[in-house]
Formats: C-alpha cells, sequence, structure tokens
C-alpha cells in the first residue's frame, strides 16, 4: 500500500497530534507502539443462518471505505509533533480482516484491545476481526474516530450487506482521488477555553498537591512510571424488559441513563471504599460528543468527542435527585466540554513532555463512562441484521483506571463492557464492582 501527502488534506490538526501520543505512551523512553483506541462487535445474521464469508463482506467494505474518507489514511510520524495523515491509494483487505473459529468475544476483545497498530508502514488505522458466529469486530485508532464511530461503521456495513452488491469480490480496494477527510473540529466549532477553564487548568497541574481539589480523590493506582499495556475486559447484559424499565424510571425522575448509571457507579464505589477516610471524592470523567454544535453527522466516522471531569463526594446512597441533576450538566456540557480540546493549544506542541509530567503522578480519573446509545437499526425480514452490539475501550498508561462502556443493541439489550488495566484497578476490585452493580441495578427496579 503507497501513500502520499496532499495539498487539499488536512496534514495534521493539534487535537489529533496530542490524541495519537496520548494513545501510544506505552512504554516511556523505551518505545512507542500505537494502542487500539476502540474495539466495537456487531453479530449479523439472517433467518437462514448464511455464513458471513469474504464473498459477502470484501463488497461491503469496499463500499464501507468509499463512504468514510477516515478509513483511507495512514498516519505519519506518530511519535513526533509533526504527525500527519496520509491517504492511501489502495487498501488490501486481505491483510487486515481476520476470520477466526472461535466465538469467545472476551477474548476477541482483550486480543484487539491489546495489539495495536504498526503505524510504520503505509497501513489503515483499523483492522476486522470475524468470529464464528457471524460476529464482526472493528477496531479503530482514536485518532480517526471517537466511539459514535464505532456505530456509523456497523450501521454503514449492514446497510452494505443488505444492499447486496456482491460483484466485486477482490480484496484490493481502490481509494478515490476525490476523496476528502471531514474537517478538524476545532474547524467547525469554538474550541478555545475561557480565563477561568485556562487559570483553573494551570492551577491543577503546577499547584502543590496538598493544595489541589483532588487531594481526597479516589483514582485508582498511580499512573506507573514505566511497564506494558495490556487490556482486560468483561462483560455484562441488561434484559430488554429491564432495560425498559430502568428507561422508564429515569424518565420519571427527569435523569437519562447515563446519568443514572454515573450516579450508580459513584454509589458502589463509594461503598467499596467505605472505612477508607483517605478519600472523600471520586475523580471521574464522562464522554461528551461534540457532534452537535459541530453540525457533524452521528452517520460520520470522525473524531468529535470531548469530556466532563468531575470529583463527585464519596456517597454509597443511589439518589434520583443527583441522577437529575447531573443529567442538566451533561446538557450544558455539550458546549462547554468543547474547552478541553482548546486547552491543548497552551502546550505549543509541547506534547511528549507534557504526557511525561504524568509519569508516577495521581490520575486525572478513576473512570470514565462512554455511553454510546442504542444502535438504531430495525429488523428487516429476509434479509441480514444485526442482533448484539459491544464496544469497548483500550487501556491508557494515564487513562481512567477503569472503563464502562455502554450500548444498546437493536433488540433492547444493554450491554456494558469493563475494561480496565494491570496498573490502574486489581482485577478483584472489578469484578466485586460489577457484583455490586449488577445487584444494585435490579434493586432500584424493584
Amino acid at each position: 500500500m503507497r501513500a502520499f501527502e496532499s495539498s487539499t488534506w488536512p496534514q495534521r490538526t493539534r487535537k489529533s497530534d496530542l490524541l495519537v501520543l496520548s494513545n501510544v505512551f506505552t512504554q516511556p523512553a523505551i518505545f512507542w507502539v500505537s494502542t487500539v483506541a476502540w474495539v466495537a462487535a456487531a453479530k449479523y445474521t439472517t433467518q437462514d443462518h448464511r455464513p458471513l464469508t469474504t464473498d459477502i463482506l470484501f463488497p461491503a467494505l469496499r463500499q464501507v471505505i468509499k463512504t468514510h474518507p477516515s478509513l483511507c489514511v495512514a498516519l505519519k510520524n506518530e511519535s513526533s509533533s509533526k504527525a500527519a495523515f496520509t491517504r492511501l491509494h489502495t487498501i488490501d483487505l486481505s491483510q487486515i480482516v481476520e476470520f477466526r473459529n472461535s466465538d469467545s468475544l472476551q477474548a476477541a476483545f482483550e486480543g484487539q484491545l491489546t495489539h495495536g497498530f504498526d503505524t510504520e508502514p503505509d497501513a489503515p488505522l483499523w483492522r476486522i476481526q470475524v468470529l464464528a458466529d457471524n460476529t464482526v469486530i472493528l477496531a479503530i485508532h482514536h485518532v480517526i474516530a471517537d466511539g459514535l464511530s464505532t456505530i456509523a461503521f456497523h450501521g454503514s456495513l449492514l446497510r452494505a450487506v443488505r444492499n447486496g452488491s456482491f460483484c466485486d469480490t477482490s480484496s484490493l480496494v481502490q481509494i478515490p482521488d476525490t476523496i476528502r477527510m471531514l474537517p478538524t473540529v476545532e474547524a467547525v466549532t469554538n474550541v478555545w477555553p475561557s480565563i477561568p477553564t485556562i487559570l483553573d487548568r494551570i492551577y491543577r497541574e503546577f499547584a502543590p498537591q496538598y493544595l489541589k481539589s483532588d487531594r481526597h480523590a479516589w483514582s485508582g493506582k498511580p499512573v506507573p512510571r514505566t511497564g506494558t499495556l495490556r487490556t482486560n475486559v468483561r462483560l455484562i447484559s441488561f434484559l430488554p424488559h429491564d432495560v425498559a424499565a430502568f428507561c422508564s424510571l429515569c424518565r420519571t425522575h427527569r435523569a437519562t441513563l447515563t446519568s443514572a448509571f454515573y450516579v450508580l457507579t459513584v454509589a458502589i464505589l463509594s461503598r467499596m471504599l467505605a472505612g477508607d477516610t483517605r478519600y472523600k471524592t471520586i475523580s471521574s470523567a464522562v464522554a461528551v460528543s461534540l457532534r452537535g454544535v459541530a453540525g457533524v453527522s452521528g452517520d460520520a466516522i470522525c473524531d468529535f468527542v470531548s469530556a466532563h471531569f468531575a470529583h463527585p463526594p464519596v456517597n454509597p446512597n443511589f439518589s434520583w435527585t443527583t441522577a437529575a441533576r447531573y443529567a442538566r450538566k451533561l446538557r450544558k456540557q455539550k458546549r462547554d466540554a468543547r474547552q478541553s480540546i482548546g486547552l491543548l493549544r497552551l502546550l505549543f506542541r509541547n506534547y511528549i513532555p507534557f504526557m511525561r509530567g504524568h509519569l508516577g503522578r495521581k490520575r486525572d480519573s478513576g473512570f470514565v463512562l462512554s455511553n454510546l446509545g442504542r444502535f438504531d437499526a430495525p429488523m428487516i425480514e429476509g434479509t441480514w441484521n444485526v442482533v448484539n452490539t459491544v464496544f469497548a475501550q483500550c487501556d491508557v498508561i494515564i487513562g481512567a483506571a477503569f472503563k464502562l462502556n455502554v450500548v444498546c443493541d437493536p433488540g433492547g439489550t444493554l450491554n456494558v463492557a469493563l475494561t480496565w488495566g494491570d496498573y490502574g484497578v486489581e482485577t478483584d476490585f472489578v469484578e466485586s464492582f460489577i457484583s455490586q452493580f449488577q445487584d444494585a441495578f435490579h434493586d432500584l427496579l424493584v
């Protein structure tokens, strides 16, 4: 696969550069490996249980690739401040699509999230793994995609396999010269931070730890100084009738599923930390999509996401009032969260020293919650359908101690993937959290 730079394409962006660096920081001062940011699985089915073969998948992927320019790029100079996209001439699907004689989704997720991208050769920043039960797993780099992009990918792939235009089954895809990437987030919406936001960030970076607002916050283990990344995964599901009842409760109390899960997570962690007087708050983050304020379609594959960071007080009791209050705050964050991206400009592209400065320090977040909502693909008889969707994100050295990744499939089942690294929290901690979270969820339905 050859690549070339084009002056008509944005060669580098402030946000993209930092996303690259933040995701590749695996063994500081030892080596760089670009990690997988997202994996998303969707199970494709037909009434006659047709297998998803290359004769069906390759033509469909050809359509998807030509629809989404982000799938047509490679990354150049990733570990420098001059990171740039280059457009590929061709993509050989036989090199990035793997069929596995296995249907273990958890094992597949762990394998994909731990196996990074090698960006030295001219290769796309995504790949596909197909399991024996027709589950298609997309692994994709954060520099070209946010979480919602994984839903957009599977929506596009489902439309393509339903289209059934399977005349060209070859593995080689020619990339049209007319393809153009979307503009960067800072090009389509104002991301410049306010003076109070700038001053707050400077204070949090340089003030002594004993004066910081998060000095009594739980955030998992400190960021390690060196090590390798391995992402652990646990998958849990909530049945459609329980999900419908829970969402009804949310509406009754003017909350959302995201805000309710956030407050429930804080409550469970508070119970687990009971008796430890070191902690008075919990460092947290919730992913916030910027597509609305940027005017970008939900069908696009792009990176238009930020996050809202907070330090809720330790409180073992779930409160619908608190969930409703947080739902209102998240609605406001759809605009305010842009400022987190604008803060990157203050680094003046000195990203590597900034990242290294986090090594050995307290983490910014104990957990991060990402909710993609529902994969809206109604069942159609006599053609391909999607019956299960799951997504997860990888561990990052300076990232949250553990992550909750939520998506609802077309049938109404809510799937949650919990991911964490060995340096964030212990496995026993996460498994205890899962057990208590499931129990607390069902207690609220009683």
